[in-house]
């Protein structure tokens, strides 16, 4: 019993000790300024070849950028002559580039060209576990920062292609992926809406949820998943979302969470609507989470999303 509270001590220690050397970090690397600067401005693009379906053809992409690090992605693109107008799609760490293909997505691809990037760091399992969770932090705050650096990439490429129109141009995020594109949003003023699904607030709080929540590999006790969350959240706090989204106005903002969503809590999904400015809307559906293979309410969120568009006239009306 001493052993495990010896333990258990020292990884509070070091979590603390971690996490104030992250905040003096993460301030200077947060700003706008810094996030821009990180993007560098895109230097060629690589395409390969990347399958097609009925409505869409897909090209695998590389994009080089001036600051060095090379963004891997998914680029779909619809059938017919443009200009079409065009999204950013982020979905969970574990789908990566290959959310801009998965099934249940035909109600946007049929109309808008959608361009999907991998993480920065990729999923692996069990990296919360044990010691690793002590590193873990370290690893998460580069990634969390180049990951709104690569959107604003992103939308460098979809300004670059002759096919895109310009002025309709929008953001995804699902999950992880919606507090990336509300802090996007609110730096670049390209795109004319932004869409949050399944996703919150409170960073803290959400990862803390997230690292108890029993469908976890290896589900931490509620001691230790506060310290591991609230010590990521330090790292990051230049990119709490709710201190974005409010830039996002006078664009739409669009929130869509799951009622019965076992892994966001209600309190993170308010928190980030809150601080949200009008024109903004909350839409609650019947589900848990949304996973990448669940096409049906895939599909039922194409299309809330696609309506949704449409009248705001980013998407073309219904022939």
């Amino acid at each position: 019993m001493r052993l495990r509270g010896r333990r258990r001590l020292a990884i509070a220690l070091l979590v603390v000790v971690a996490a104030g050397a992250l905040v003096g970090v993460a301030i200077r690397q947060g700003s706008p300024a810094s996030l821009v600067a990180r993007k560098g401005h895109l230097a060629a693009v690589e395409v390969a070849p990347g399958g097609e379906d009925a409505i869409s053809t897909m090209s695998q992409l590389t994009l080089r950028r001036s600051t060095g690090r090379d963004v891997s992605a998914l680029v779909r693109v619809p059938r017919g002559p443009g200009p079409h107008p065009a999204a950013v799609l982020l979905g969970g760490v574990n789908r990566g580039r290959r959310v801009a293909g998965v099934r249940g997505l035909d109600a946007i691809a049929r109309h808008a060209v959608i361009v999907s990037p991998d993480y920065p760091l990729p999923a692996r399992r069990g990296g919360w576990d044990g010691w690793r969770a002590i590193t873990m932090p370290f690893k998460l705050r580069p990634a969390a920062f180049d990951t709104v650096a690569d959107i604003l990439l992103l939308l460098d490429y979809l300004d670059s292609r002759p096919d895109v129109a310009k002025t309709r141009l929008f953001l995804v995020g699902s999950s992880l992926g919606a507090p990336a594109v509300a802090i996007a949003g609110g730096i670049d003023a390209r795109p004319a809406a932004v869409v949050a699904l399944y996703g919150g607030g409170k960073i803290g709080a959400l990862v803390s949820h997230a690292l108890t929540h029993p469908d976890q590999p290896s589900p931490h006790p509620p001691w230790r998943a506060w310290l591991l969350g609230h010590a990521l959240a330090l790292g990051v706090a230049p990119l709490a979302p709710e201190r974005y989204v409010a830039g996002i106005a006078p664009r739409p903002f669009l929130m869509v969470n799951g009622a019965d969503d076992s892994l966001v809590p209600r309190a993170s999904v308010l928190a980030l609507y809150e601080a949200a400015k009008a024109p903004k809307e909350l839409i609650w559906v019947s589900s848990e989470h949304v996973q990448p293979d669940e096409a049906d309410l895939i599909r039922r969120l194409s299309v809330t999303i696609v309506t949704w568009l449409t009248a705001r006239g980013l998407l073309p009306s219904a022939e």
